[in-house]
């Protein structure tokens, strides 16, 4: 039978994305919910174990409503004096806090820095000539909304795999990603396979297929402009052509997707 969630009071968010499994977050949740069930606050709380959110340094974190508390670097005996206070309606633990509602600015002991692209460089490519070339990010959570804007915005794209006709991205009805690692797009005749989501190290043939390298390009003899996927041993698993540097698909690879990264032609 289902928690009647009408009698709740608080709300425990704890990751469970993988740098959380690894700092030891599963103990973290069990001894959160060991807490719950002995001091009869198990009907009127709730515990929910989320995907990453995002501040994997600060592993295992966990957030807590009402009130928005984000705790970072948690350990057994932290989360059990976390919980205690916010049932008895007492202050957070201030110190164990990466954030709380009305603060301007998060507290980290261990803070990355945003990864972004590099500037576009010239190359002199095997395969696209000369050419400013950069290299964006290659995980699902980028390349399938990639797909998406495609899918919507197909003006002037192109879609080039090895040993196949080009494909107009406007003959692409549909964008599926409900596979485990599996990217598909579906036309009236035929269904598209690209794997996107991390693959087991030791499956050898999906290293192979798995999209590891992203590459945005401008050509110089085309003036076009594109996208270049590959494997992690660099072979080129397909391409998407822009026919111009004005596609709006392209604006949306520069801004959303390069992180408003801009061309410089100059360097040509």
């Amino acid at each position: 039978m289902g928690k009647n969630i009408a009698n709740t009071t608080h709300t425990f968010f704890f990751c469970d994305g993988g740098s959380c499994q690894k700092a030891g977050g599963e103990k973290v949740i069990r001894a959160a919910r060991a807490y719950l069930r002995n001091n009869d606050n198990w009907n009127d709380t709730h515990t929910i174990k989320t995907r990453c959110n995002g501040r994997c340094e600060d592993a295992p974190t966990c957030i807590v409503h009402p009130g928005e508390f984000w705790y970072k670097e948690l350990t057994p005996e932290k989360i059990t004096h976390i919980v205690k206070g916010h049932i008895q309606n007492e202050c957070p633990l201030e110190t164990e806090l990466l954030y709380r509602e009305g603060w301007e600015e998060q507290v980290s002991n261990k803070e990355i820095a945003p990864i972004k692209p590099k500037p576009f460089e010239f190359k002199s490519d095997e395969e696209l000539g000369d050419c400013l070339i950069t290299r964006g990010f290659s995980s699902d959570q980028y390349l399938y909304p990639l797909f998406l804007f495609l899918l919507e915005k197909p003006e002037g794209v192109t879609l080039q795999l090895p040993n196949k006709p080009h494909l107009a991205f406007k003959d692409i009805n549909a964008v599926n990603y409900s596979k485990e690692f599996t990217l598909e797009l579906q036309t009236k005749t035929d269904c598209l396979e690209f794997f996107i989501a991390a693959v087991p190290k030791e499956n050898k043939e999906l290293q192979q297929l798995k999209i590891s390298s992203t590459e945005y390009f401008y050509q110089k003899e085309t003036t076009k402009t594109g996208i270049r996927f590959k494997n992690k041993f660099g072979k080129t698993l397909g391409r998407i052509e822009f026919d111009s540097i004005n596609t709006e698909a392209w604006q949306y690879c520069t801004k959303i997707q390069l992180q408003r990264l801009t061309l410089d032609l100059s360097q040509l």
